[in-house]
């Protein structure tokens, strides 16, 4: 059991590993910090946390666990903030769904306690963000990425990995160049995708009316493009090279499928349509092996 969770943003993510850590019995005391006091106070009035704390620095203060479930952009500001209480006992962790710029910046910030950093991201989330919809079950069943450095102390990535056990997740190892490689191209590119597919109906003249008329493959197809606007615009800034290159992949793919319809060839039209149909009805969410 740990004795202070320091949780450095309580918003959907932190508010809801809060719960479950406690539900869990895994921590005794819970202090919290936003950057915006209402969603502080409004954290200890739901029991998500039991004080309050002023500044992130004071979260980390006496805090054997810290989860830092912020921004990716606010990553290395938030390491500033709180460096110098970071030491080899404590378990430092983040939720960010990006990895190699949030390890860039614990290497230069952290230094020589960098080791007690363990980077993860846990592979859940909801469409709508915030306190008020922290949920305790939102880890239990999900697979949590970890992503260690050669410098990650081996006792702090063996209580990340177990922490994230007791709650329910199922934990997966890897680089995080592999990890920025992979979460470009089956989430940061789909969110993209939504986002531009939203953007184009609405920026035809009758795409209000096209979206009335859509049902529940529309609604299945765009649901993430409802997702938060600054917290995407980050992860898709901060991923940038391994999105691009992942988009310019599916471009070509979806060439390849406009110019079979150009040229009325329905036989390979339909070749195509199936490889993806069979590939997709195949397809089931299991534990990937570990990578490096």
């Amino acid at each position: 059991m740990f004795e202070q969770l320091g949780l450095i943003g309580c918003g959907l993510m932190g508010s809801s590993f809060a719960l479950a850590l406690k539900r869990a019995g895994l921590v005794k005391r819970v202090v919290g910090y936003s950057k915006s006091p209402s969603t502080t106070e409004r954290a200890r009035q739901m029991g998500v946390i039991d004080v309050e704390a002023p500044s992130a620095l004071l979260a980390v203060s006496g805090a054997d666990i810290v989860l830092m479930a912020i921004p990716v952009s606010a990553t290395e500001a938030t390491f500033k903030a709180i460096r110098h209480l970071v030491g080899s006992q404590t378990l430092l962790m983040d939720a960010g769904s990006t990895k190699c710029d949030v390890v860039d910046a614990a290497r230069r910030v952290l230094r020589e306690h960098v080791g007690s950093f363990v980077p993860c991201h846990p592979i859940t989330g909801k469409e709508v963000s915030g306190v008020e919809h922290a949920d305790v079950n939102l880890y239990a069943g999900k697979q949590v990425v970890i992503t260690p450095i050669e410098r990650t102390l081996t006792v702090q990535l063996k209580k990340a990995t177990d922490v994230w056990t007791a709650l329910g997740c199922h934990v997966v190892k890897m680089s995080p160049q592999a990890h920025d490689a992979a979460y470009a191209a089956v989430s940061h590119l789909p969110h993209l995708i939504a986002f531009a597919m939203i953007n184009g109906l609405r920026s035809q003249p009758h795409g209000k009316d096209y979206m009335a008329l859509a049902g529940p493959g529309f609604r299945d197809f765009t649901r993430i493009a409802a997702s938060e606007p600054k917290m995407w615009r980050d992860i898709l800034i901060a991923n940038r090279d391994e999105l691009l290159a992942q988009s310019r992949v599916f471009q070509k793919s979806l060439q390849s499928l406009e110019a079979l319809i150009a040229s009325d060839s329905g036989d390979a039209l339909e070749a195509q349509i199936r490889q993806a149909s069979e590939t997709r009805a195949s397809w089931r969410v299991s534990p990937p092996k570990n990578q490096k």
